[in-house]
């Protein structure tokens, strides 16, 4: 099982490098790659910093803080500003150049089928209450079966009080804790519990067959990324 705690803060992070050189204010911090593909990459871009970034059309960057202006490197393009919330794709090329005017927190999404990208996935719509105080928007248009064992990634919103009751799904769960506070209770194959406080920051990848249940007091907001397993 993977997981990082706080991984917004201060330590840790790597230095970006450019064709074997170090980039002046922007760092990286890797989260996960899987072995199915799908990595998780959290970017820090300093005031006035500039990086091009490799990846593909289907490489997602979810701004979090900040400003983020992307574009293809021509001089006589200005680049588009994404702000905190917005769902970010590449240029059609796949690489883009990247910099902030201010500051910028933002993690990379690569794999399979992330969605569409979009401007404000933070906001009010496209939320769907699926459990008393616990709502969802999902970033990958699909047709959910009872199960909820599809690959999916999306956003998940607990009001303070709220539980997820104990649940199995044939995925691996990832999950970033955006904002707020949850306890994970974590039921093994072997029976073995194991109760785990998450807050802001946190990032956790729970693989097939461990269960989980979920509580809030305060409330959270989470992303996740369902990946179902070979069958």
């Amino acid at each position: 099982m993977t997981s990082h705690n706080a991984t917004f803060s201060p330590i840790k992070w790597v230095p970006a490098t450019q064709a074997g050189e170090q980039v002046q204010g922007v760092w990286t911090k890797e989260l996960l790659r899987s072995a199915s593909g799908d990595s998780f990459t959290l970017l820090r871009i300093g005031h006035g910093a500039r990086f091009r970034l490799p990846g593909s059309a289907d490489t997602r960057i979810l701004v979090l803080d900040g400003e983020l202006v992307v574009s293809t490197g021509d001089e006589q393009e200005q680049g588009r500003v994404h702000r905190s919330g917005a769902y970010c794709g590449l240029p059609a090329g796949g690489t883009a150049l990247i910099a902030s005017p201010e500051r910028c927190l933002a993690l990379m999404l690569n794999g399979e089928r992330l969605g569409d990208p979009a401007e404000d996935v933070f906001g009010p719509d496209g939320w769907h209450e699926w459990s008393p105080g616990q709502w969802s928007k999902a970033l990958l248009e699909v047709k959910l079966d009872q199960n909820f064992d599809e690959r999916i990634v999306g956003l998940a919103h607990f009001e303070p009080g709220s539980v997820a009751p104990r649940h199995p799904h044939q995925t691996a769960h990832r999950f970033l804790f955006l904002d707020g506070e949850a306890d994970d209770e974590l039921v093994f194959p072997d029976g073995t519990r194991q109760t785990v406080h998450r807050v802001r920051g946190d990032f956790v990848d729970y693989p097939y067959p461990i269960e989980h249940q979920s509580y809030s007091r305060t409330g959270c907001t989470i992303l996740f990324l369902h990946e179902p397993i070979a069958r």
